[in-house]
């Protein structure tokens, strides 16, 4: 597993959390090196200008386990829904899948991606369905495969697919997948309605 940075953490906080950071290392650095205390502080205020982009763009990272929930929520159509609409909107063909080891089959660019969700309500996924995904695979003749889940993958899942062609999706990853889907388009209107 990727080690974090202190970066991607801030870039995760809401922005404010950036620039009280990036206050105190220049007050600090102030005291002992006034002349570099801007330098400092300077790419704090860079991550709290990118968090507040980023947050402007989608929701607040404080909606997260919200959102986590509402998917969770869902029934399965409405969920194959909002899944097989973001997957549309990346361009892939959407098909459902009458395996037992994968729920759609998507198709871009002449290579075959295997899906799965139906486990999307559990707290933590282990390793068989992940397997299970893999290994229908070569059946298919899929290039790769995507495993989602609205909970976490145990770490034997996580391990098992390091270094497979095995795309585990789930919290941020799936959040930004359906950030998309689940949003209503604005219709501009002219003329409003009486």
């Amino acid at each position: 597993m990727a080690k974090r940075t202190l970066f991607s953490i801030l870039s995760e906080q809401p922005w404010w959390v950036s620039i009280v950071v990036a206050a105190a290392l220049y007050a600090v650095a102030y005291q002992f090196l006034p002349l570099y205390a801007p330098f400092v502080a300077l790419p704090f205020a860079g991550v709290a200008v990118y968090a507040a982009w980023k947050q402007s763009r989608g929701r607040a990272p404080a909606d997260a386990v919200e959102r986590l929930a509402a998917l969770r929520e869902m029934s399965w159509d409405q969920f194959a829904l909002a899944i097989s609409t973001a997957y549309r909107k990346q361009g892939y063909v959407v098909e459902e899948s009458k395996s037992g080891a994968f729920d759609f089959t998507l198709r871009k660019n002449g290579q075959i991606t295997l899906l799965q969700c139906r486990r999307w309500k559990v707290n933590q996924l282990g390793v068989g369905p992940v397997r299970e995904l893999h290994n229908a695979m070569d059946k298919n003749e899929a290039f790769n495969c995507v495993c989602i889940t609205a909970g976490d993958f145990s770490p034997h899942a996580l391990e098992y697919a390091a270094g497979r062609p095995v795309r585990l999706v789930s919290g941020a990853a799936l959040l930004e997948l359906t950030r998309n889907a689940a949003r209503p388009r604005r219709k501009w209107k002219i003329f409003p309605d009486n």
